[in-house]
């Protein structure tokens, strides 16, 4: 059964699971000006998009596969159901709310959007969750520098601290969050990426969020993906529904 935690670190900012890896793995490249360059000018960019997919969630070594439809118009809102037979949860997040109505237990939750921090560490925007999502850098352009470190980028922001390492294609390999004073961090790792009408989208995202003894994993698996500037955002709490 698909509790309500496991679908919240789903959509969350946020690898390394042993099923539904990606056979044909991207590896890093070299750093130098002209990469970072490409890096830049090769970031996915969308007004509004739909995905569909299949997504294996882990939550302290429980795994549940299950459908995915996700939903995003730029900057401004994700939405997402995840369900297995039609029983599952859906999931809405705007620039100042965050809504999740769970079909299995009757329930629902509704909070500010910065409820999500609890799971993050830092305070995310929902540009930074798409950009996250879509294998973008998390924060702006200005904020990155080079790293010898990790052969690729990192910027901080607020106490977050994003580290990207780019692959051969000049799209995003794998990106990091820390805090300096928090336990939370979380790790993305793109795979199998595509073209998507101009861009190099990601097909396999591999996820995972770490938040004290808790550990929750992902791997997103986008089967369909489609630029739709009619998306509707749907949303309803059944009469009935607790409130968590």
């Amino acid at each position: 059964m698909m509790k309500g935690r496991i679908a919240i670190g789903l959509l969350v900012v946020l690898i390394l699971l042993n099923s539904c890896k990606s056979t044909k793995r991207s590896v890093s490249s070299e750093v130098n000006t002209k990469s970072i360059s490409s890096y830049w000018a090769s970031a996915m960019d969308f007004e509004n998009i739909e995905i569909r997919g299949k997504a294996a969630l882990t939550t302290n070594g429980k795994t549940n596969n299950v459908s995915m439809h996700l939903k995003m118009k730029k900057d401004s809102i994700v939405w997402g159901k995840f369900s297995l037979f039609g029983f599952g949860a859906t999931v809405l997040i705007t620039t100042d709310s965050f809504y999740m109505v769970d079909n299995i237990n009757q329930s629902y939750v509704a909070y500010e959007s910065s409820y999500l921090n609890n799971y993050l560490g830092f305070k995310a925007d929902v540009g930074q969750l798409q950009n996250a999502l879509l294998g973008n850098a998390i924060f702006e352009k200005d904020r990155y520098k080079l790293t010898t470190l990790k052969n690729g980028l990192v910027a901080n922001e607020g106490i977050a601290t994003n580290t990207l390492e780019i692959n051969q294609v000049f799209r995003t390999l794998i990106s990091s969050v820390g805090t300096s004073d928090t336990t939370q961090s979380a790790s993305i790792q793109y795979d199998n990426y595509e073209t998507f009408e101009r861009y190099l989208m990601p097909k396999v995202v591999n996820i995972a969020l770490r938040n004290g003894t808790q550990n929750i994993e992902a791997v997103l698996n986008f089967q369909n993906v489609n630029a739709n500037p009619n998306l509707s955002f749907p949303l309803k709490i059944p009469k009935g529904y607790r409130r968590k």
